[in-house]
Parts: structure tokens; C-alpha cells; sequence
């Protein structure tokens, strides 16, 4: 992904592989809005997330689109 040498640059690992420059790129060009419309509507990570993560990934999501 544009410049990224090592798994760090790819920013903060939620889980099964899905990294924040990969949350970042669902939600500027898929327009993704919520931890479920990534995990289950664009992909199938629902099935290896725990409710945990699937909190994690959506604070962050919020924190994003509040700063945006």
C-alpha cells in the first residue's frame, strides 16, 4: 500500500489482517460508515471478529468521521 515498507505502516491492526490504512481507503473511496458495513457488507472479517474488536473498529471509525 502507497509507501508501506513494514505491517507498522500500515497503522493499527483491528484484527484478521484489516489494518487502519485499509479502514482509511474503505471509507474515502467505498464510502464505508460503520464496523458492520465493513464486516459484513464489503468483506466477511464478521466471522473472525470478536465484540471487542468490532468496538475498537467502530470508536475508531466514529473518531475518524468526527474529525473529517
Amino acid at each position: 500500500m502507497d509507501g508501506a515498507k513494514v505491517a507498522a505502516d500500515l497503522g493499527q491492526d483491528f484484527g484478521a489482517t484489516l489494518t487502519e490504512r485499509e479502514v482509511d481507503w474503505l471509507m474515502t473511496r467505498e464510502f464505508a460508515r460503520s464496523a458492520q458495513d465493513i464486516l459484513w457488507r464489503r468483506s466477511k472479517l464478521g466471522l473472525k471478529f470478536d465484540d471487542a474488536q468490532t468496538k475498537a473498529l467502530d470508536d475508531f471509525m466514529t473518531a475518524r468521521q468526527g474529525a473529517a
